[in-house]
């Protein structure tokens, strides 16, 4: 009898749930703009170099040919209808543009793909935007729901005009750092990254040079040269076959990173530079930097990646 009465209760509240879920969302009770976290910025101690304007193509290129190092740009943004005319700190602009949030689109649920909780999920835009932005439950999004990495612009086009290629992406960077694998790319890849506050990107490192740039909110960004690559831990080939060595072993949010403590002293010793990126900033992230990212508030962030 209890096993009965269970699956009726069960039932019935997955329907409740499916009903709060599929509400409309009302324009009139959409506020004007996404609203920043309480969350303070966290004190920089190795801050990324800044460049307070854009830098000439040809000082980047000399960048790139010398040092080859993070930078991060202010002001890279000012020409980005995201950022002005239309604007994605506007829900009622992005549920325009998604078909009143009828598009689907893949989501990651759970604190990171390292974790064995971690899972994706299919569903309207505007069901993500209503339960993991606007209003999370604490049953239904005990970890926050990610838009990450998603060739959001390729599905919806009207996006993609909102957003302007950086010319950086035209430059030539040096060749990936030894032992990391990277396909030559005819054009840059462009990908999408939306969340809430708490929304995290472990410690990892990609195979591309690439410009983070942050169109709304703000983003907590720690990197590690490949230089360092020992004191982080990569993870290696993992069950199922799956390699993982560009993942490092070491969670930052974690006390003591989940690691040995003779680990965890090494990882310490690691050099790295640090920032806080801002709305209208861009990010230059060399090919084979290790990086570890953490969204301080909702954030809307547009990554080109290019070699």
């Amino acid at each position: 009898m209890n096993g009965d009465g269970d699956g009726e209760e069960d039932g019935e509240g997955a329907r409740r749930k499916r009903r709060r879920l599929t509400t409309p969302l009302s324009s009139s009770l959409l506020p004007q703009e996404f609203h920043p976290s309480s969350t303070p910025s966290p004190t920089i101690t190795h801050q990324i170099p800044l460049r307070p304007t854009p830098p000439p193509l040809g000082f980047f290129q000399h960048h790139l040919d010398t040092a080859n190092t993070p930078l991060q740009i202010q002001n890279l943004l000012t020409r980005w209808p995201a950022t002005t005319t239309n604007p994605w700190s506007s829900p009622s602009y992005l549920l325009s543009k998604t078909h009143f949030g009828t598009r689907l689109v893949p989501i990651e649920l759970g604190k990171s793909y390292t974790m064995e909780d971690w899972s994706q999920k299919i569903m309207p835009f505007r069901e993500f935007l209503k339960t993991y932005i606007l209003s999370p439950d604490a049953d239904e999004s005990s970890y926050p729901g990610y838009l990450a990495q998603h060739s959001l612009f390729s599905q919806i086009p009207s996006l993609r005009a909102d957003i302007l290629t950086p010319d950086y992406c035209y430059t030539t960077p040096p060749p990936a750092p030894p032992g990391v694998r990277a396909h030559p790319l005819e054009g840059p890849i462009v990908n999408a990254w939306f969340g809430p506050a708490g929304t995290v990107s472990p410690l990892h490192t990609d195979p591309y040079a690439n410009i983070l740039c942050q169109v709304l909110g703000r983003k907590y960004v720690r990197l590690y040269p490949p230089s360092e690559s020992e004191r982080l831990f990569p993870r290696g080939v993992e069950g199922g076959g799956v390699d993982m060595s560009n993942t490092s072993r070491v969670d930052m949010d974690a006390e003591g990173g989940g690691v040995e403590v003779e680990e965890w002293e090494r990882f310490q010793g690691a050099r790295y530079l640090e920032g806080v990126l801002r709305a209208g900033e861009g990010l230059f992230i060399p090919a084979g930097w290790w990086h570890y990212v953490r969204s301080l508030d909702t954030s809307f962030s547009v990554s080109f990646w290019w070699n």
